[in-house]
């Protein structure tokens, strides 16, 4: 996929995701996230409210100034996590019974 396929508001989200991942204990202040991501500081106090409180997938750490990812993206992986682990417990019930001989 080509970068220019996504619109610059989705791809600078993207990119916060990405930022925030690995950072989910302390979180990060809104001036690190600023710097990490080349947008000014109003950025983040622009948009980062809405999209907690709309999607959930980013959160103020309690009794903070500071971001980390959601709940709810969390969720989004451990449900791929798990539909993969129970595709691959199918897939070697499957193996076993065929690799079991005549």
């Amino acid at each position: 996929m080509s970068e220019k396929s996504l619109s610059a508001p989705i791809r600078k989200t993207c990119d916060l995701f990405r930022l925030l991942a690995g950072h989910v204990v302390i979180g990060l202040a809104p001036g690190e996230i600023a710097k990490g991501l080349d947008v000014s500081p109003s950025w983040v106090s622009v948009n980062l409210p809405p999209l907690a409180s709309e999607t959930g997938f980013v959160e103020q750490v309690p009794g903070t100034n500071r971001w980390r990812l959601g709940p709810a993206l969390a969720r989004i992986g451990i449900t791929t996590a798990t539909e993969l682990n129970a595709a691959r417990q199918n897939l070697d019930d499957l193996s076993r019974r065929y690799a079991t001989p005549l």
